[in-house]
């Protein structure tokens, strides 16, 4: 009798372990889903952009906010790829079995409108630099001997410079690489459960 209870123990015991398990790993799957639309870019330059439409679904009653965020699943040597989202978090609220949709935007360049300090070669940005520098010199070692009209003469041709050089390295780096690549895009809850979806990006 006492090797029979024994065994009823150990019996119930890795039936109570494998319960607790099986809960952890139901509690551990996310209860919404998300689809996402393929993506072709408008063009490769560093205007290009593109759109994929985003699906939400709330399984088995979830409710609440979801994260989004997309990265490429690998890209190939000496390609530069297309950047999708934005500088800020992309949120959406899911009511208890509602579905959401939305957009998800790619661009060619990493904040649309907005020169990125990386974008300015530091040797245009230094050579501009230096030629404001010497206008500045020139007007203060010189001001007594040069007219005045000449010297604001020379900080507008050192200031139109230094902007014109700015302006002129902004783009070229941010052009992307012809081709089809394979994103995955992510909705993350505040638990930290995700779900996700893979979509394939065209740049002409």
């Amino acid at each position: 009798m006492g090797k029979q209870k024994a065994f009823v123990s150990l019996a119930t015991f890795l039936m109570l372990g494998l319960g607790i398990y099986g809960a952890q790993a139901r509690a551990a799957v996310p209860s919404f889903t998300i689809s996402a639309t393929n993506v072709t870019m408008s063009s490769s330059g560093k205007n290009g952009t593109g759109e994929s439409a985003l699906t939400l679904t709330s399984v088995d009653g979830y409710a609440g906010t979801v994260d989004i965020s997309c990265s490429p699943t690998s890209t190939p040597a000496g390609a530069k790829l297309p950047f999708c989202g934005t500088p800020f978090v992309i949120q959406y609220a899911l009511t208890a079995n509602s579905t959401v949709t939305g957009q998800l935007s790619f661009f060619n360049s990493p904040v649309p409108g907005v020169l990125m300090p990386a974008q300015v070669a530091p040797a245009h940005a230094g050579a501009a630099g230096l030629a404001l520098a010497g206008v500045f010199l020139i007007g203060i070692g010189f001001r007594r001997r040069i007219p005045r009209w000449l010297l604001l003469a020379l900080f507008a041709v050192g200031a139109i410079a230094s902007l014109g050089a700015i302006s002129g390295c902004g783009g070229s780096n941010s052009v992307v690489t012809s081709g089809t690549y394979t994103y995955i895009v992510t909705a993350t809850d505040t638990n930290k459960l995700a779900a996700s979806t893979t979509i394939e990006l065209t740049v002409p």
